[in-house]
């Protein structure tokens, strides 16, 4: 978990609301770094805004943004912050107000430990999710990494507001930082995901940027990558792709790098494995520019696997309608249909996941080392009692081989002629189309 250096405070004043204003949704915050971060809110009916920063711990001048725009959605940029630092704010509309923190990236470098959290696919089932979030937020953690499918319409401004509000506990401690997920896309533009999750005040970036990304976080950098993309070579999102792992071979003090795309390479669920990954070698270019963990949802289930080299992880029980597995690939280690989240504790050559159950159990406890390949699980992923890195032995063994069910998948780009309604005509494709929806 990231070290504390000292704690500044931030109170956020939205002005001119009317005394019936309502902060719906938030504060949340995004885009954080070491020295920078955006605070978000939502406020109804639609105000002016305003943000106060404290300078220091001791108290010194405050710095005030002004946002005069009368808007139901605001955000503020702060900048000239400390590295590895807990800020807590308020936010104020007319009568309401809500109390909220956030830490800062800690330093780019190679000894500061800290943990995130994953999960993912929290859509239909709001008890469910509500379930998960509950355990989450007693795991302390500053970093939050969400594999896609937040809402089952990613049109739909009410399942949006449903899943602020259940998020709520996470969101006023934690930044949020998430791979987009098919359901998001289903205008196929993602223009509500891109509201909350995108660039703050409306900018506009270009694609490939749009719904893929990258920051770092001490030694780790992060890939959040768009499933639905086709990363074919000479396009947008492939030359994208190669210049930011190739970036990244050379960055000062970065030890770990993840990738986080909601539909992955492998799965023993229902979906299998994303085919356009495969055919485009996305998995071996992965592996040539050292990428250490691949996390991945889509299926609601949890998975733990090795291909090609590379540690993968699916974590899609976040809330949504759990999924029966199907025969396990040769790639699996570790499978269980039950909602889930996972604790990931990065160390300078260490990193362990625990994946915990919504009701708090224990699945499984493994790590990975910067000194060996594979999975190293149960008592060789042990923490020892000083808190140190665990002693690790032989990695984890493949299971016996087993039924290799080829990838598929029901989802589809705009324009691909790829999925299960390619092969119907268009009546039995609207029937098709129906039917997944309300079971995926």
């Amino acid at each position: 978990m990231t070290r504390l250096r000292f704690s500044l405070v931030a109170v956020v004043a939205l002005h001119a609301a009317p005394a019936q204003a309502r902060i719906t949704k938030g504060p949340w915050v995004q885009r954080v770094g070491t020295t920078s971060a955006v605070v978000r809110v939502e406020v109804d009916p639609p105000s002016a805004a305003s943000l106060e920063v404290n300078a220091g711990a001791d108290g010194g001048a405050a710095r005030t943004m002004q946002d005069a725009d009368v808007k139901a959605l605001h955000a503020f940029a702060l900048d000239a912050l400390a590295p590895a630092t807990r800020y807590t704010y308020s936010v104020h509309a007319g009568d309401a107000s809500k109390l909220a923190s956030f830490t800062t990236a800690p330093p780019d470098d190679t000894t500061t430990p800290f943990r995130f959290l994953v999960y993912g696919d929290n859509r239909t089932d709001d008890a469910a999710h509500a379930g998960v979030v509950r355990a989450m937020v007693a795991s302390p953690a500053d970093l939050l990494i969400h594999t896609g499918d937040f809402v089952e319409n990613g049109g739909s401004l009410p399942q949006w507001q449903r899943f602020f509000e259940i998020e709520a506990p996470l969101l006023e401690a934690r930044v949020l930082v998430s791979a987009v997920g098919n359901h998001e896309l289903v205008d196929g533009s993602g223009v509500s995901y891109v509201k909350f999750f995108g660039p703050p005040n409306g900018e506009r970036v270009a694609k490939p940027e749009h719904l893929n990304h990258t920051f770092r976080w001490g030694s780790t950098r992060f890939f959040l990558l768009n499933g639905l993309d086709h990363f074919k070579p000479a396009s947008a999102e492939r030359s994208w792709l190669e210049k930011v792992l190739s970036d990244a071979d050379g960055e000062k003090g970065l030890t770990w790098r993840v990738v986080v795309v909601h539909h992955g390479p492998w799965s023993s669920g229902p979906h299998g494995g994303n085919p356009r990954l495969h055919e485009r070698g996305v998995p071996a270019l992965f592996k040539r520019h050292g990428v250490d963990l691949v996390l991945s949802g889509h299926d609601h289930v949890y998975e733990r696997g090795l291909g090609a080299g590379l540690p993968f992880v699916v974590s899609g029980g976040g809330g949504a309608p759990l999924y029966k597995l199907r025969a396990r690939i040769p790639e699996s280690r570790k499978s269980e249909t039950v909602h889930h989240f996972v604790e990931a504790d990065v160390g300078p050559r260490v990193m362990q996941l625990t994946a915990l159950r919504a009701d708090g159990s224990r699945i499984e406890r493994c790590a990975l080392s910067k000194d060996a390949e594979g999975w190293f699980c149960g008592d060789l992923a042990a923490t020892p009692p000083d808190g140190g890195a665990p002693a690790l032995g032989e990695p984890e063994k493949a299971p016996a081989p087993g039924a290799a069910p080829s990838p598929r998948c029901s989802c589809r780009a705009a324009g691909d002629a790829r999925g299960a309604g390619a092969a119907f005509p268009w009546a039995l494709a609207l029937v098709a189309y129906a039917v997944r929806r309300r079971r995926y």
